[in-house]
């Protein structure tokens, strides 16, 4: 099976996509794993990809799309996958159904998970990273045994920087870029939403159902 998982920050949109894939036994892919996995290759796409990212420039969608083309031909790809925040605007969602298509691997479905924004902010604004072992946890939603400590390895919790402007200045560009993916692939028969405040377990076999 081969499926897109989409959604705004704070949908624990990595957790289940790896919940998913290792359910399905099939990789989970994120566009910045598969960046890293082509710079440590070296390959034409990453130096490319380096140096609008040196030029503090985006990297076009074609040099990224090459490098999703990399890695969906890898031999652990052959039973499926599972593409974590990808694609994300309506230029690459065309030109990735291309792709796929080229490739004999289309798309099988598109998982939106669903959060409105005052959940995100509250999200967010609640997340801290330990500064020793970088091991996230959320105020109100994953609170640690000790207070203001990390579980793991005691170390001072640091809060990331995540200012109510800055989030609402994200999902003010990351709302109607979704929405053109979405509306593609819902005219496609391809959507399913689920309520991201759902837990991973009810989330996943939603998703599979």
């Amino acid at each position: 099976m081969r499926l897109a998982i989409l959604g705004p920050p704070g949908s624990d949109r990595e957790t289940i996509a790896g919940t998913i894939a290792a359910r399905l036994g099939v990789p989970s892919i994120s566009l910045a794993d598969a960046v890293q996995t082509e710079m440590r290759a070296n390959t034409p796409a990453a130096r490319q990809a380096l140096r609008h990212m040196n030029a503090g420039e985006l990297v076009p969608d074609q040099t990224l799309l090459s490098i999703i083309r990399d890695r969906l031909t890898q031999p652990d790809v052959t039973a499926g996958f599972v593409l974590d925040g990808f694609p994300n605007h309506a230029v690459t969602t065309v030109a990735l159904d291309a792709l796929l298509a080229e490739l004999g691997t289309p798309i099988d479905r598109v998982i939106d998970l669903v959060l409105p924004d005052a959940e995100v902010l509250r999200r967010l604004i609640g997340r801290r990273t330990c500064r020793n072992c970088a091991r996230t946890w959320h105020t109100e939603l994953v609170v640690p045994t000790r207070p203001n400590a990390c579980d793991r390895c005691g170390g001072e919790p640091v809060q990331r920087h995540d200012d109510p402007d800055r989030i609402t200045a994200g999902l003010q560009s990351y709302r109607p870029a979704a929405a053109a993916t979405l509306r593609h692939y819902h005219a496609m028969g391809k959507l399913t939403s689920i309520d991201a405040t759902l837990t991973p377990t009810e989330i996943t076999a939603k998703a599979l159902a």
